[in-house]
C-alpha cells in the first residue's frame, strides 16, 4: 500500500469511528503513521482527506453491497439488499453510515461532504432502481424509493439502539409488502 492510500485508510477508519470534526489532523498523521508534513504533502487540507475517504467509502460500499445483492437471484435482491445492511449492522465496528454521518457534520448543503453524501446516496438509490427493475417491480423508480428509505431507517435504527432480529424483521416485512401491493 502506497503513502496516500495508507493515510486515506486510517482516515476513513478514524473519521468512521470518532467522527469527521473530532478527528484531528495531529491523530489522523499519528493513526497512518506519518508526520503531518507528509500528512499534508498527499493532502492539502483537512478537506481534501475527507473527500479521499468518502470516496474509498463509497466504493468500498458498493463492492461489498454489489457483491452480496448480486449473489441472489434477481427476484430475492430487494431481500437481498435488506439482509446485507442487517449483516453490516451486526459488525464489531458499526458505527452507521459514513455518509449519513457526513451529512449530519456538514450539514450545509453545498459543503464538499454534504455533496459527497448525496452523490453515495443517489448512487445507492439508483442501483435500488436496477435490482427493482430485474426483481419485476411494475414500478421500480417508486419501488426504489421505498426500499431506499427501508434501508436508510434501519440503518439509523442500528446504529441508535444496535442491531436486532425485530428491526430486520420488520425491514424485511416492509419489503415484502411494497413487492405484494398491487
Amino acid at each position: 500500500m502506497n503513502t496516500s492510500d495508507q493515510i486515506v485508510n486510517a482516515a476513513l477508519n478514524e473519521f468512521y469511528q470518532h467522527g469527521f470534526h473530532a478527528t484531528g489532523v495531529d491523530q489522523l498523521s499519528r493513526v497512518a503513521g506519518v508526520t503531518k508534513r507528509t500528512l499534508y504533502r498527499y493532502f492539502p487540507s483537512k478537506d481534501h482527506l475527507i473527500a479521499a475517504a468518502l470516496n474509498l467509502r463509497d466504493t468500498q460500499f458498493f463492492e461489498r453491497m454489489q457483491a452480496f445483492v448480486e449473489a441472489a437471484d434477481a427476484v430475492d435482491r430487494p431481500q437481498a439488499y435488506v439482509a446485507f445492511l442487517a449483516n453490516w449492522g451486526n459488525e464489531d465496528n458499526f458505527c452507521g453510515c459514513a455518509f449519513i454521518n457526513a451529512a449530519a457534520e456538514f450539514a450545509e448543503h453545498s459543503a464538499s461532504p454534504h455533496v459527497l453524501s448525496k452523490a453515495h446516496k443517489s448512487r445507492v438509490l439508483n442501483y435500488l432502481e436496477m435490482i427493482c427493475a430485474q426483481a419485476g417491480a411494475m414500478d421500480p423508480a417508486t419501488m426504489a424509493m421505498q426500499l431506499f428509505l427501508i434501508g436508510e431507517g434501519l440503518i439509523v435504527a442500528m446504529q441508535i439502539m444496535g442491531p436486532s432480529a425485530l428491526l430486520l424483521e420488520a425491514a424485511s416485512k416492509s419489503v415484502a409488502q411494497i413487492f405484494q401491493a398491487p
